[in-house]
């Protein structure tokens, strides 16, 4: 997009340059005349680039500032999405979480009380 608006301008220029060395060539009228016309020609040509320099310009950050947004929105809902998925795989795994806490909490009681029992064994050996 950005390079057809190079090209138009380029265009542009062009055949105003081309346009004035058409009428400096065939122009009948004197030197000093001339010099003065191509003096304003070289005015108006300037103002009349930059005119479209600046309404280019302008057309060309409008675009980019959309796309911007567009961008913006895009990464928010993926953002959005992502926390939906984060929240998802915490709901599932969260549930077979807390079921190995019990596991382990039941396995840590076995495990104590046969270790309660083993130090009893043990003590009563020992008296």
């Amino acid at each position: 997009m950005c390079n057809k608006h190079g090209e138009g301008l380029a265009t542009f220029v062009l055949g105003a340059l081309i346009g004035a060395a058409v009428g400096v060539l065939f122009a009948p009228a004197k030197g000093e005349t001339t010099r003065k016309k191509l003096k304003k020609w070289a005015e108006n040509t300037y103002e009349d680039g930059k005119e479209e320099f600046l309404s280019r310009t302008k057309d060309l950050r409008e675009k980019v500032l959309g796309h911007a947004e567009d961008v913006k929105g895009k990464v928010s809902k993926a953002k959005e999405a992502l926390a939906e998925r984060a929240g998802a795989f915490k709901e599932r795994f969260g549930e077979k979480a807390e079921e190995f806490k019990q596991i382990a909490e039941e396995k840590t009681e076995d495990l104590r009380n046969k270790a309660a029992d083993g130090l009893e064994k043990a003590a009563k050996k020992l008296r």
